[in-house]
């Protein structure tokens, strides 16, 4: 078990020296990559005709059949509300 925990403690307190030890570079030097990747300009994207048309559309028919719901419902609900008794 001695051994065990001596082997242990070794290898973690040489496990950071290995890091450092393969580390080329200088602390004040950046080390130049392998392959240079230059990236693209960015394009503006023109916008889908979905999203000029269709969403504004669909939004404007949505808002229509709620409020033709709201008008209808109060119209149904005062009309049974509201009765002339005859006598």
């Amino acid at each position: 078990m001695k051994k065990f925990l001596l082997i242990l403690g070794l290898l973690i307190l040489f496990s950071p020296a290995g890091i450092v030890i393969a580390d080329d570079h200088t602390e004040g030097e950046v080390p130049t990559p392998a392959i240079v990747v230059e990236e693209p300009p960015e394009q503006i994207e023109d916008v889908a005709w979905t999203y000029r048309f269709l969403i504004p559309t669909t939004v404007a028919i949505a808002t229509l059949v709620i409020l033709g719901n709201v008008i209808q419902y109060f119209r149904q609900v005062t009309r049974k509300r509201y009765k002339v008794i005859e006598k």
